[in-house]
């Protein structure tokens, strides 16, 4: 069996964990609240399930290691996603997502400054104003 394969497995897992036991032991449910609270999180561990199987059913027989370059590039993101993280609550979603898109996708290869814009400013300007004004819940 091939790793891609067994990580398709292991994200059905965690996508059926949360449903079953992560989000009903820790999210409270408040009566009369539409969305309600977990909603969201229910949505993500959907998609763990969905693409999970996806990766299960469609995963190569062959597995290739990475070369050094691609594992760099690959600690690279993980670093200032760790560091968006932690700069959150520091600094405001806009402020730290922005320019964190806009690395993300000079890492993806995009090149294109009209595009690396609008990912930069656009997707953090959408889901801020989806979660201030439609969902009137604050982000850090």
């Amino acid at each position: 069996m091939a790793l891609d394969r067994i990580i398709g497995g292991m994200a059905i897992a965690f996508g059926a964990f949360l449903l079953l036991y992560g989000i009903p032991a820790n999210v409270r449910m408040v009566s009369g609240m539409m969305p309600y609270p977990a909603l969201f999180p229910q949505i993500g561990a959907w998609m763990f399930i969905v693409l999970g199987a996806i990766q299960l059913g469609l995963g190569r027989d062959s597995f290739e290691f990475p070369g050094i370059r691609q594992f760099g590039v690959f600690l690279g993101v993980v670093g200032l996603t760790l560091l968006a993280v932690l700069g959150l609550e520091r600094f405001g979603y806009l402020t730290v997502m922005i320019p964190l898109l806009a690395a993300l996708a000079l890492v993806s290869g995009e090149r294109r400054w009209p595009w690396i814009a609008g990912i930069a400013l656009g997707l953090p300007l959408c889901v801020w104003a989806l979660f201030e004004f439609v969902l009137q819940r604050g982000l850090p």
